[in-house]
């Protein structure tokens, strides 16, 4: 799991599918019991304390897992949402995007190769190996955003 905090009041979290294998992300009280557990490791091992009313978008990509993306409601809920949580979820299936500087060899047949700008983008077509996942994760910045 990858936290990126964009600012105080979004943030996003990034679970790759082996940790997320039994998840039904479409069923929404399975969802919802899960990111109750997940606000809870954000607290315990983090220290990031989830409370108040956010807008989570959930991107689902098939081969790399998920993005949680969490926007909290700027508006003061004084004590009634201390500690608790009130969302607004939708979920969204999607491929996501590898943005590269340069297209490795061995994951040509592996990858369709989209530009964009003058941008270098992968879009995964078949199942990578976990050596091939990782190493495309430290040559790439993923885009989700549908």
């Amino acid at each position: 799991m990858n936290i990126k905090f964009i600012d105080e009041l979004i943030l996003d979290i990034y679970i790759k599918k082996e940790l997320i294998d039994n998840i039904d992300f479409n069923n929404k009280e399975d969802l919802q019991k899960y990111l109750k557990k997940l606000f809870k490791i954000l607290k315990n091992k983090y220290g990031v304390v989830i409370e108040g009313f956010y807008d989570i978008t959930v991107y689902v990509d098939k081969f790399y897992g998920v993005v949680i993306h969490m926007e909290k409601d700027d508006i003061e809920y004084y004590d009634y949402y201390r500690n608790q949580v009130d969302m607004r979820i939708i979920t969204i299936e999607t491929s996501f995007l590898y943005l590269v500087e340069d297209i490795p060899k061995y994951l040509l047949n592996k990858v369709d190769i989209i530009i964009i700008d003058k941008n270098i983008y992968l879009k995964i077509k078949e199942e990578l190996s976990k050596v091939e996942m990782m190493q495309l994760l430290e040559l790439s910045k993923v885009v989700f955003d549908s």
